[in-house]
């Protein structure tokens, strides 16, 4: 389901009398073309992981992986959907990585200027998205809101897209040495095409409700030659394991607007988060042991949930705190169990929701 609202933004900035376009961090997508039969993709995929671990890379990316029909029989793994980005791209090798839809490369040539880079680009869309795993039913539902900062226009199909993907698997060892596989696609969803976003108007947001079902039973197919038929099988090995990435993509010139990492939970998306939580902020931050969250909401906002996720998008505490009319308050987060890195830390209520990057460093 797709719907639309739009937003007054706060006054602008003015500089020399001109009103400054607004934007915000683009968060870029790597996506990574590999194949358990490809000898190179082993080394690739150590060093992109590698480059990933990064303390310095923390939050400053999303990746996803696609296993590929070759070389050889190619990688039990490999979807159809694997097939058509592999298109999309004009990709005909592997190891091959796409950063934002302009980088195009080997893996193993990536350099941490590259990804500086790549995290320096601005944005001009905003994305917030949540989703949600049914094990009985193997059901993952995915909410979504884009927010357009500029006037973005309709010509060259502007896309969100929606994949589900399994953190690590195993199952698809072949003949390159590799034995765990790190965030290999399973679904696109609602398909391979996305959800088209139309132009949108600055300050438009669009609210985008997602869900795929796995159908029928696990498979492990013998090779890439009898891929997963997604309308009686699947390839998912732990459900407790996946995550979802989102994008913004214009398909002609295959630029990535925008990507992040869904948080796994659940949170109210409607985008009127100005009326609902007035004030939000954090100290210190970074912190070691202790991060104090200050906070202000409507009058009739009710009780507040404060989420933490970590930079995958897992949910690792939270906890719901009183709220005292319009005057600000402040509950403290005990933060001495969490492992160095960036969080997000989400304040929603029935009526909307903010959140703010959190560093941890002991």
């Amino acid at each position: 389901m797709l719907l639309k609202n739009t937003l007054l933004f706060s006054a602008a900035v003015l500089v020399s009398g001109l009103v400054t376009a607004q934007t915000t961090t683009r968060t870029p997508l790597y996506e990574t073309f590999t194949s358990s039969t490809c000898p190179p993709c082993a080394p690739g995929n150590v060093h992109l992981e590698d480059l990933f671990a990064q303390p310095e890379n923390e939050g400053k990316f999303t990746s996803l992986k696609y296993q590929m029909s070759w070389p050889g029989t190619g990688d039990p793994y490999y979807t159809a959907e694997g097939g058509s980005r592999r298109s999309f791209y004009g990709v005909s090798s592997v190891p091959r990585l796409e950063i934002d839809g302009g980088f195009d490369a080997g893996p193993v040539g990536l350099t941490q200027d590259d990804m500086d880079a790549a995290y320096a680009v601005e944005s001009v869309v905003e994305l917030n998205a949540f989703y949600q795993v049914n094990e009985a039913t193997n059901t993952v539902t995915v909410q979504v809101d884009v927010t357009a900062l500029q006037e973005l226009e309709s010509s060259g199909g502007l896309f969100l897209h929606c994949a589900i993907f399994e953190k690590q698997t195993t199952g698809n060892v072949k003949t390159n040495g590799e034995t765990e596989f790190e965030h290999v696609m399973k679904k696109m969803v609602p398909g391979i095409g996305g959800t088209y976003l139309g132009g949108l108007d600055e300050g438009e947001v669009v609210n985008i409700d997602l869900e795929h079902e796995f159908a029928g039973d696990y498979v492990l197919p013998p090779d890439a030659t009898d891929p997963v038929d997604h309308d009686d099988e699947h390839s998912v090995e732990e459900f407790s394991d996946l995550g979802v990435v989102v994008w913004v993509q214009r398909s002609s010139t295959r630029e990535v607007y925008q990507s992040m990492y869904a948080l796994e939970g659940t949170a109210s998306i409607e985008n009127n988060e100005l009326e609902a939580i007035t004030q939000l902020s954090i100290y210190p931050n970074p912190t070691s042991d202790l991060a104090m969250v200050t906070y202000a909401t409507a009058a009739d906002a009710g009780n507040v949930t404060i989420s933490v996720y970590d930079n995958a998008g897992k949910l690792v505490k939270e906890e719901i705190v009183p709220t005292n009319g319009t005057e600000t308050m402040t509950h403290n987060i005990d933060t001495k169990d969490l492992e160095n890195g960036m969080y997000i830390v989400t304040l929603s209520t029935e009526e909307g929701k903010k959140t703010e990057k959190l560093s941890v460093m002991h």
